[in-house]
């Protein structure tokens, strides 16, 4: 019997995830994943000195991360898109399970983004204070910024089923401008609505007001601010916000997994 599949002939769960890894090793997008969170804190590092910490998780959830996102998705799903799907098609396998696979993939993606951004604020910060001797205006505490990273992990899972099907619709290019420009769009504005998790991307932006007392626009969430209201630091909104987000990651999940598993010629 081969190693990794079953005695019925079928691949195993894990190594369809195995053979996505494989296949996307130096490849773009296993580098995107290092360099846009890198670039993310230098660029606020830079250019931001006493608010740092802040601007280092805002210009990261508002703009670069679901560009990121949409990237790595894009790119995952594109590699057997651009032949037609063709070479996935001609398998024997589970078409259902190949989706999963590439799911899996770039929630390991995203993981590795987000927790690489988390450490680099966190290091870059104490280099700052105890090396440049830099006074933060605002600082987050290490607590608070570990649960940003874990909240934005969560909130954002949404995004990479919602990718990887409209890049499969429309097309890699399309898609990330149709994703970044909705999604900027939502975090900057719906978010400060009362009905904002009806839109899964400002529920990530709202979180963060609670979490790490800032606002969509970069500000400090202190009254007197712009955009500022009380509602908005309230921590009430967390357990609905992350559930709901969820909800949103295993309907998509489904939905596009069920619409691949169609495409197969003759089903």
């Amino acid at each position: 019997m081969l190693s990794g599949r079953t005695k019925t002939g079928h691949l195993k769960a894990g190594c369809y995830y195995k053979a996505e890894r494989l296949k996307n090793q130096r490849t773009a997008a296993g580098k995107i994943m290092i360099i846009m969170p890198l670039f993310s804190v230098l660029l606020s590092a830079w250019l931001t000195h006493g608010y740092f910490a802040i601007d280092s998780y805002n210009w990261w959830y508002i703009t670069l991360f679901p560009g990121m996102m949409a990237l790595v998705c894009g790119m995952t799903g594109n590699r057997d898109k651009k032949m037609g799907n063709r070479t996935i098609w001609a398998l024997p396998v589970d078409m259902g399970r190949i989706w999963d696979a590439k799911i899996l993939y770039c929630i390991q993606a995203t993981a590795t983004a987000v927790f690489l951004m988390l450490a680099a604020t966190v290091l870059l910060g104490i280099g700052m204070e105890k090396g440049l001797h830099i006074t933060f205006l605002v600082k987050p505490t290490l607590e608070q910024q570990v649960a940003a990273a874990i909240l934005l992990f969560v909130t954002a899972l949404w995004q990479i089923p919602f990718c990887m099907l409209l890049q499969q619709l429309i097309g890699i290019f399309p898609m990330v401008l149709l994703h970044i420009g909705s999604y900027i769009l939502a975090a900057c504005s719906i978010s400060l609505k009362p009905y904002f998790m009806l839109f899964s991307g400002a529920i990530t932006a709202r979180l963060m007001c609670a979490v790490i007392r800032v606002l969509p626009n970069g500000l400090p969430a202190v009254p007197g601010n712009m955009t500022y209201s009380p509602e908005l630091v309230s921590m009430k909104s967390l357990p609905a916000g992350v559930a709901v987000s969820l909800v949103w990651f295993l309907v998509l999940w489904m939905v596009s997994r069920r619409w691949f598993e169609r495409q197969v010629p003759g089903r």
